[in-house]
């Protein structure tokens, strides 16, 4: 059976990572890396003891993009957190357009019957996260005072509902939460790599009083739905994406402090704010990617002990 050819854009980012390993640990698919730093892309698949792989080309660039036939195409672009923007929030709109666009044209003009997996966002329900998502939440812009909170919502809602109009491409836009994996990048400034950075540095965590759940998807589950969707037919929808249990702060600061001997303080905190707004529940109890046979195996605190030994070690301080 020929294997399916799969493009991965953004082949260096986070998420991109997590797919990438498991799609060569899989060994069922043909990659196409495309990416603006194929240097981090050699040393990543490098230290994964995968390079010179005959089914991972590394693109650089997307100038190439269109010359090939693809299965799928996975569009893992971002454009950094609040760390690496800089206050420019217009790449919210001008980078997920330009890759969005990119492949769309490509559906359009050359090969229509393949499928476009869009990595969304749940902002897409709104900043002011003071509850789970459900299938009816409404997210509420207040059209006359738009705040930078609301920029990556506005750019991430605007894609979906192009998707949704060009009915008859094969698009599922995978709305994801939260994320945590080995290969995550310790300077983004989210409020696990935090944690991580202050265990590495024997540094005490400052944070608030304030409880906030997460969502922490497995990587091994990313790829599930990443398959499962791959395993459709003619489709065009959303799915809400989700670990099999969610976390909370508490939870979260005692593991690591038993484990890894985190010491934190409470006290008032601004270094791991969000860009999109502060999201104190932010995940999902809309389960409707259960209708394409995605359950998932792993909790979000199976997700942090599971994926953070890679990073910390196993042993017990």
């Amino acid at each position: 059976m020929k294997k399916p050819i799969v493009a991965i854009l953004g082949a260096s980012s986070h998420i991109a990572k997590g797919l990438i390993n498991n799609f060569l640990e899989e060994k069922g698919s043909s990659l196409h890396l495309f990416t603006r730093s194929p240097g981090k892309v050699r040393s990543f698949l490098g230290a994964l003891g995968k390079a010179g792989r005959r089914d991972c080309l590394i693109h650089s660039g997307y100038s190439g993009f269109k010359k090939y036939p693809y299965d799928a195409i996975i569009n893992c672009v971002g454009v950094g957190t609040l760390n690496k923007l800089k206050g420019d929030y217009t790449k919210y709109f001008t980078v997920t357009e330009e890759y969005d666009n990119l492949v769309i044209n490509y559906l359009r003009n050359s090969y229509p019957g393949a499928l476009y997996i869009s990595f969304s966002s749940g902002v897409v329900y709104g900043r002011e996260c003071a509850a789970p998502a459900q299938e009816n939440t409404l997210n509420g812009i207040r059209v006359n005072h738009i705040l930078p909170g609301d920029y990556y919502a506005i750019a991430r809602l605007n894609a979906e509902a192009k998707h949704r109009s060009l009915k008859d491409l094969k698009i599922i836009d995978l709305r994801l939460f939260s994320y945590f994996s080995r290969f995550i990048d310790l300077t983004d400034g989210y409020f696990i790599s935090e944690i991580i950075n202050c265990i590495l540095h024997n540094k005490a965590l400052l944070t608030d009083n304030v409880n906030i759940i997460r969502d922490y998807v497995h990587p091994k589950d990313l790829f599930s739905i990443v398959r499962k969707c791959m395993a459709t037919g003619k489709m065009n929808k959303a799915f809400d994406v989700t670990s099999s249990r969610p976390a909370g702060k508490k939870e979260i600061l005692e593991f690591f402090s038993l484990k890894y001997g985190l010491a934190h303080k409470i006290g008032r905190s601004l270094s791991h704010l969000s860009a999109t707004g502060q999201k104190n529940i932010y995940y999902s109890r809309y389960r409707n990617a259960a209708s394409i046979g995605y359950k998932p195996v792993f909790s979000s605190m199976d997700t942090i002990k599971e994926e953070a030994k890679y990073i910390l070690g196993s042993e017990k301080v």
